[in-house]
């Protein structure tokens, strides 16, 4: 790999040459099996296969370590054409790795043991909010005991940019000092199965009597991504246009079981009140796009701004009312906890989002770009740590 200037010169983008496998430094992924049921259960697969994407456009040699062989019927068909070795078939055969990194599973300290002494560097690279989740898990689930954190024998700790407020805490934890910035990395390659298939917000019918769909899908796990701000924004609004609205809840399971929300909250909303409120289970971002091809999506997060659903919805065009500071410049923002800006930036997306796709995808296509693993500046930032 080497560097040359860009058209502009004003940035250093690398040039990749076409290598033969054999020739090139091959990086495992530590990943649980990813299934064809289990690929959007978990945002962590979805990384584990964009970064994949990433080390091969770069020139690298990426192979999946799991556990055991899927039926590969069961695999998804993005997946069926990358590489795949597992634990036992790496120390049997003493195949010369050039880097680990554990993104989707944990490996024991005495495999990573076994690595190092043969001139492997083991990462971790925690794509989580790990600090509030410790926090949190204590206080409200006492006896639950459960290991995440698997340290010993790692090299280095990183952590994705919007989690750095963590970056001293991972890497403490794991006996390696402050951990390491990785870089952000996108691409719609999961949501359109490599271009496979394709997903494209409509205007809402004209027909008389159609509510307009709001779909809030928040895990509502915690307070850091929850159905609580975005449902009393779309209340606000109802409240003061009584527009016509289907609001549809995702992931209500534990939001539902919650007394403080469905005693003290939910009966004094005016959209409960009329029952413009519908109530779901877990939803495939998938099915969404097919089931309400005109819908608007609400989301609300703290410490968690970047999220491939909000990449999702602004890729294909859905509007969607977002509190992401870094990602201000595309969808409709608003900021922090406001109730009143969020109420604005969906009133503005009802009046004009039919009117103005073309500037929204426009702001949608340069965020995409400053994310995606074929920038060159983004191929760049992740050399350094991989070098």
């Amino acid at each position: 790999m080497e560097y040359e200037e860009g058209p502009s010169h004003t940035c250093r983008a690398l040039k990749v040459r076409l290598e033969p496998l054999a020739s090139r430094k091959i990086i495992l992924l530590a990943t649980g099996t990813i299934y064809n049921d289990t690929l959007f259960v978990n945002g962590l697969f979805q990384n584990v296969v964009i970064l994949y994407k990433l080390f091969d456009a770069m020139g690298y040699a990426p192979i999946l370590l799991i556990k055991e062989f899927p039926n590969i019927q069961e695999v998804p068909t993005i997946l069926r054409k990358m590489r795949m070795i597992t634990a036992e078939e790496i120390i049997k055969n003493q195949i010369p790795i050039y880097m680990q990194i554990e993104i989707a599973m944990s490996i024991d300290p005495a495999m990573r043991r076994h690595l190092r002494e043969s001139g492997t560097k083991v990462v971790k690279l925690y794509l989580g909010n790990i600090l509030n989740i410790d926090i949190e898990t204590p206080i409200f689930y006492p006896a639950v005991h459960f290991a995440h954190h698997i340290a010993g024998e790692l090299d280095e700790i990183w952590v994705s940019p919007h989690y750095k407020q963590h970056n001293e805490y991972a890497g403490f934890i794991n006996h390696c000092g402050p951990a390491k910035i990785a870089p952000y990395v996108w691409d719609p390659c999961i949501l359109t199965l490599d271009k496979i298939r394709t997903f494209k917000w409509k205007p809402p019918p004209a027909t008389a009597g159609e509510p307009q769909v709001i779909v809030i899908l928040e895990p509502n796990i915690c307070f850091q991504k929850c159905l609580l701000i975005p449902l009393l924004i779309v209340d606000h609004v109802y409240k003061k246009t009584r527009r016509d609205f289907k609001i549809l809840i995702g992931n209500s399971e534990r939001i539902q079981a919650n007394p403080f929300f469905t005693k003290s909250i939910l009966p004094r909303l005016e959209l409960y009140k009329d029952g413009k409120i519908v109530f779901s289970g877990r939803n495939k971002i998938t099915s969404i796009m097919n089931d309400y091809p005109s819908a608007i999506a609400i989301g609300h997060q703290w410490n968690n701004q970047y999220n491939y659903m909000t990449l999702e919805y602004l890729h294909t065009g859905f509007p969607v009312i977002h509190n992401s500071p870094d990602w201000s410049d595309a969808g409709y923002y608003y900021e922090g906890s406001d109730i009143d800006k969020g109420a604005a930036a969906l009133e503005k997306a009802l009046e004009f989002h039919e009117f103005s796709q073309e500037t929204y995808a426009s702001g949608a296509a340069a965020l995409e770009w400053r994310h995606s693993p074929y920038n060159p500046k983004v191929q760049a930032a992740w050399k350094k740590l991989l070098d």
